[in-house]
């Protein structure tokens, strides 16, 4: 079993998305940080696709008191910038990216529909985050056929909830990002689940992956994060880890039934090397061994 070709793979995937980032449809709503880390750490992309999301209206007016109002019910469009709470009446399906989120503190609430995209090697983006705080996204909902189906640049304290993700190349893709929470939500059929570069604090709880190809839970110099009560089957790394992910907390999760390895930190580097705890999880096979709860 070589491990390092299962790292490569996820990391494969997880660049290609990372280097959408860099597309001129997100350009322009992320800081100059941001694109410094990804330039060093990922390939830069060669597309040259042109479609810019739409900077048309965006439903609200601008008072700050308009963003921590009760979501709305109201029509959106594909690419609409949203600066307030809003809550969807049908079913979107974009060739471009879905919804940019335009202010702090406000709500979107799916409602029970889906957004579509044009697949998941589009370079497109389901729900754009960019340096944006306490937002929550909160289903019944479903995001699918993106190449991320949410993507949190940079940003503070904000959550996704009871969202179903299907048919992404990532679920949900952090990036330079603090204190996200994700819970009950299901992630299937994407090939990863969630994907984390220089991120921290962040809370995965009670959520279920299922078959997303190359990794349920990838984190790549990443810290004090937290992934707790979840459940992960059938994918090539259940959990990994890289080398430079640090003080993160595994615990009490159901890793079982994947191709490769259930729980990877690093490859097999040693827990005490880069300060990663492991504790209670129900697992068949670990790298290194002694992982997984009573081996």
């Amino acid at each position: 079993m070589n491990n390092k070709i299962y790292l490569m793979a996820a990391l494969i995937a997880f660049a290609s998305v990372g280097a959408l980032l860099i597309q001129p449809t997100v350009a322009s709503a992320q800081s100059s940080m941001i694109d410094n880390i990804l330039n060093s750490a990922l390939p830069s992309s060669n597309s040259n696709d042109n479609n810019q999301p739409s900077q048309a209206s965006d439903s609200s007016g601008s008072s700050d008191s308009a963003s921590t109002a009760a979501p709305i019910s109201t029509s959106l469009s594909c690419g609409q910038v949203i600066k307030q709470s809003v809550k969807l009446t049908a079913n979107l399906d974009c060739k471009t990216d879905g919804i940019i989120v335009g202010a702090d503190g406000i709500t979107i609430d799916l409602n029970g529909f889906t957004l579509s995209g044009p697949g998941e090697k589009s370079s497109k983006v389901g729900i754009m985050f960019a340096d944006n705080d306490e937002v929550t996204v909160q289903g019944p909902g479903t995001i699918k056929s993106f190449q991320a189906g949410a993507l949190f640049s940079g940003g503070e304290d904000n959550k996704i909830s009871r969202v179903t993700f299907t048919e992404n190349e990532i679920a949900v893709f952090e990036t330079g990002s603090k204190n996200v929470v994700i819970e009950d939500n299901l992630m299937f059929g994407n090939s990863i689940g969630v994907a984390a570069h220089s991120s921290s604090g962040s809370k995965l709880t009670t959520n279920l992956f299922k078959s997303n190809d190359l990794a349920g839970v990838t984190l790549v110099n990443s810290a004090a994060n937290e992934l707790s009560m979840n459940t992960i089957q059938g994918s090539v790394n259940g959990i990994f880890l890289d080398g430079q992910s640090t003080e993160n907390n595994v615990n009490s999760n159901n890793v079982l039934q994947n191709r490769g390895v259930d729980l990877n930190n690093g490859n097999g580097l040693p827990t005490n090397i880069n300060n990663n705890v492991f504790s209670d999880n129900n697992c068949n096979t670990s790298v290194p061994d002694g992982l997984c709860l009573g081996r």
